[in-house]
């Protein structure tokens, strides 16, 4: 142990350091903002807890906090938590939310985050019922000192580890109220993913917390509860497909008529709160309020979903309710095995790369018939087809591009989407574009908005887009997209500009758009260009063919049904970082 102060006045910070690099804490100190001065205390694993009890009986600060290696700490950490403490003196534990950062310093995911104060032994009974770490660890707090000399010190281990650590902040916990700060001040850096060790660290924690509850400190303790696909569920062979708009109904259709033929008696519904053996969704998270289904499969709404929050969109839009989740290829495998380190992006029997269901579709013979009816029902003038497929029709989006590209040689497609009733503002909008162009041009010609995309996507040659998750579909039949980046968005407040981080499409302006298609139809944009876009399309989607198979073979195998091919097996997905737990 070694203490050393910074400032000439008496210390007004105690600060445990654990481990610490001492480059990373000479580097740490440098940068802190508005500090008061502050004496800190170097430990190593030489040392032991009560080393680190006598220091804080002997600590000269008004306020203890602690450095740990593998954390990142913002500038104003220090002075932020003091502060708070300074002006909530009813309040002896002061909690920063935690980021969790790669090694390019990239959030991956944030801690949970109350918004009101809890006593300590509250925060602690809530992290272990809701399986959330919401106090961080060592690094995410500050104590009162005066308060840390009153607490009873009960820690099961004398060596200075991990559960050792979780076991001093308990301690802290345990006693007094705990505050919560809005703003993360403290990032961890994410450590690769080692099943053992993480097993063994479950192992710990879960000894300790029991330890606790028969100390009569917690009224409960943490368990393990992911479920064992050797103890299948029990569950009538019913599914029950939710969805809320046409696009979800086509999205599950595919997996509904395998189903059927497999022998599951079949059932859509629009209400998400409706009971279920089976229950398949494929919406926003956020939308459904409870999963009511004994069994629960959770896909994607679509390709695009949450681009504006990659890579991680599961601490908004958590899976963590469901049983498995899917995505429908490599890149979407990449971004979940990023973010599992978040636990609300798993699933209870984990998270499957199974493909798209609509993918299925892509040979499909009855696509194609469909196709070729809607072609002879258009008498198409020209060879070459663009499909406009918008993500919202807003701003006169649709006479952009009739204005733009109507006098070129080339047919255009309009393929609005069937809004549900509370967005019939949206509906509006596409009733007034069709007023204002259908039959004033020989080449416009209106897809329903009831039909299935895949039929428009058959029919085209390109698509014309914002940030629509049509795009990757239209990577599946092989065919190119073009994203008008400054169309724009209204589902924000003020409207934004759409956001394309897809690599699978070409970008342009809203000036350039006749350009572009003109570009594309007539093919003097070069072919290794072209190739290299659908390509990366490509790696959207997995298993193109076996997809409803798959996913039914992953429902048997986990409800005990009939004998179910387990190949999808081999396609389950792995966290690439530990898990954020209530360990660490």
């Amino acid at each position: 142990m070694s203490k050393c102060y910074m400032g000439s006045e008496k210390p007004y910070i105690s600060m445990i350091c654990l481990d610490a690099d001492a480059g990373d804490l000479e580097e740490y100190l440098s940068t802190q903002e508005n500090v008061a001065p502050i004496e800190y205390v170097q430990f190593t694993s030489e040392d032991s807890y009560q080393d680190i009890i006598k220091y804080i009986y002997d600590a000269q600060g008004r306020y203890i906090c602690f450095f740990e290696a593998g954390h990142v700490y913002a500038p104003d950490r220090i002075h932020k938590m003091s502060e708070y403490l300074e002006k909530t003196p009813d309040v002896q534990v002061v909690i920063s939310p935690r980021n969790f950062i790669d090694a390019d310093g990239n959030v991956i995911c944030t801690s949970d985050k109350l918004h009101s104060k809890y006593l300590g032994l509250a925060v602690l009974e809530y992290s272990i019922r809701e399986n959330s770490n919401v106090y961080g660890d060592l690094s995410a707090i500050m104590v009162s000192a005066e308060y840390a000399k009153r607490i009873p010190w009960d820690i099961p281990e004398d060596k200075i580890d991990s559960i050792s650590r979780i076991a001093f902040l308990y301690q802290f916990l345990l006693y007094g109220n705990a505050g919560f700060l809005d703003v993360p001040l403290v990032s961890v850096r994410l450590r690769e993913c080692n099943d053992q060790a993480a097993c063994e660290k479950a192992a710990e924690f879960e000894n300790y917390t029991r330890y606790l509850y028969e100390q009569k400190l917690l009224e409960s303790y943490w368990k393990r509860t992911s479920r064992d696909g050797h103890k299948p569920v029990p569950v009538k062979k019913e599914i029950t497909l939710f969805y809320t708009d046409k696009g979800e109904y086509y999205n599950l259709k595919p997996i509904a008529d395998k189903a059927a033929l497999r022998g599951y008696t079949v059932a859509f519904t629009d209400n998400l709160t409706e009971e279920a053996e089976i229950g398949i969704y494929c919406q926003h998270t956020a939308m459904i309020e409870s999963v009511n289904a004994k069994f629960s499969l959770i896909l994607l709404h679509d390709m695009a979903q949450g681009h504006n929050r990659w890579p991680n969109i599961w601490y908004g839009e958590p899976w963590n309710r469901f049983d498995i989740g899917i995505v429908p290829g490599k890149t979407w495998a990449d971004r979940w095995s990023q973010c599992a380190c978040d636990i609300y992006a798993n699933p209870r029997c984990g998270t499957f790369a199974l493909g798209y269901p609509k993918s299925d579709l892509t040979e499909s013979l009855e696509t194609k018939e469909r196709a070729r009816l809607l072609s002879g029902k258009f008498h198409l003038k020209y060879d070459f087809s663009v499909l406009y497929a918008p993500s919202w029709e807003n701003n006169e989006k649709e006479d952009d591009f009739i204005r733009a590209c109507a006098s070129l040689k080339v047919n255009l497609l309009i393929k609005q989407c069937k809004w549900p009733a509370a967005f019939d503002h949206i509906n509006k909008n596409n009733d007034e574009m069709r007023a204002l162009h259908e039959g004033r041009f020989d080449n416009v010609y209106y897809i329903e908005p009831e039909e299935s995309i895949m039929t428009a996507l058959e029919l085209c040659d390109m698509v014309v887009s914002d940030e629509s998750s049509v795009m990757a579909e239209a990577a599946m039949f092989g065919k190119p997209s073009l994203a008008v980046t400054d169309w724009l968005i209204p589902d924000t407040v003020p409207i934004r500009y759409a956001c394309c981080p897809m690599e699978y499409v070409l970008k342009c302006r809203k000036v350039e758009l006749r350009e572009y298609v003109e570009m594309l139809s007539s093919h003097t944009i070069s072919k290794a260009q072209i190739d290299d876009i659908i390509q990366k399309g490509q790696h959207e989607f997995a298993n193109k063919g076996s997809c409803c198979d798959d996913i039914l073979d992953a429902i048997a195998y986990y409800t005990g049904g009939e004998a179910a091919g387990t190949g999808f097996l081999s396609k389950k997905v792995e966290s690439r970082y530990e898990k954020c737990a209530l360990w660490n």
